[in-house]
This record gives C-alpha cells, sequence and structure tokens, in this order.
C-alpha cells in the first residue's frame, strides 16, 4: 500500500522514503512568475529576475518595468518661451530619465519656461537610496514662484538609477522635468 504524506511517498511495508517532486505537480504550487526548487521533502518558490515578493505573490520589480522619458525638451536647460509640451496625457506609470533628457529629476527649482513648457516639475527634497525602497516624494512645479503647485509621487532607487511613478498633473502646460 502506497501513502502519501508532506512530501514523501512512502510504502507500508518497508521504512522507505521517496521524496515527491511537488514542482512536477499538475497543480502550480509557485506564483506564475516563480521558480520552482525541489527540496527533500518540501520545496521552495524564489522569484524570477525581475519580480519581488510582497509576502503574496510576486510582484513585477518597477526596476525591470519602466517607461523610458528621453526627449531633449525635456531636460531643465532647454529653454523655450513657447508652452509647446506637456504631460497631461502621460499615462500613470513608473518612468526612468535618459539620453538627452538628463538622468534623474532636478532637485532644486527649474526656472519657467524651461523644460519645453511653462509649469517646469522638479523633485523637491533628495532622491532615495535603495534602502528606503519606493518613498513619497513632492514635485514642485515653477510658475511665477519655485513651488507654486505640487502633487505627490513616488521614487524608487535602482542602484545606478532612479524611477519615478508619475502620472498627468492636473493642469496643462505641465511637464515633468530631467536633469543631469
Amino acid at each position: 500500500m502506497k501513502m502519501e504524506a508532506a512530501g514523501f511517498l512512502s510504502l507500508l511495508s518497508t521504512t522507505f522514503h521517496s521524496d515527491i517532486d511537488e514542482c512536477k505537480s499538475d497543480k502550480p504550487v509557485c506564483d506564475v512568475n516563480a521558480n520552482c526548487i525541489n527540496t527533500y521533502g518540501s520545496y521552495n518558490c524564489s522569484c524570477k529576475e525581475g519580480y519581488t515578493w510582497d509576502g503574496r505573490s510576486c510582484l513585477a520589480d518597477a526596476c525591470f518595468h519602466y517607461k523610458n522619458l528621453s526627449d531633449a525638451t525635456r531636460k531643465n536647460t532647454y529653454n523655450t518661451s513657447l508652452d509647446v509640451y506637456d504631460d497631461d496625457k502621460l499615462p500613470m506609470g513608473w518612468y526612468r530619465f535618459m539620453g538627452a533628457a538628463g538622468t534623474k529629476m532636478p532637485t532644486t527649482c527649474v526656472p519657467e519656461f524651461r523644460c519645453g513648457t511653462y509649469w517646469s516639475g522638479w523633485l523637491k527634497g533628495n532622491h532615495s537610496t535603495v534602502e528606503d525602497g519606493e518613498v513619497t516624494r513632492t514635485v514642485c512645479f515653477t510658475r511665477g514662484s519655485c513651488c507654486r503647485y505640487t502633487v505627490k509621487i513616488s521614487v524608487k532607487s535602482c542602484g545606478s538609477y532612479h524611477i519615478y511613478k508619475l502620472f498627468a498633473p492636473p493642469y496643462s502646460n505641465m511637464r515633468y522635468c530631467g536633469s543631469d
């Protein structure tokens, strides 16, 4: 007679135990974004690269899943007297400043009419560290004064770069700026 218990298959007539490979069962034992590792008498689940464990499942790590902002007109040194660009249609999501747009959001006041818009957006305060994880920061929009209007965003350090959880600002002619 065969009996299964706690990851083992045993024969009642012997003391021999055979390990069951739970990873090969018909019903997945791990999250779809995890790898199953069979161990003697059990198994472990490990999130795949680009995913992190939130206590219940493996979620996409924003450091591996973001959109690029690389337009030169977004840089804080781009000067214009025309309000050509804004972020009023920017879908909510994680973004990284790259290339001609710079590598991060500026942390000092950006004058109006920069970044190709009237309302220049900059990060008030410091960028986060890897140890901080995801943090909430304030973005100021300059128009007449350095911090005329504010919104809250999330910022995350991915080691050598930062990403920002951005959304369309509430008014037209507002734009998030980049810098070096």
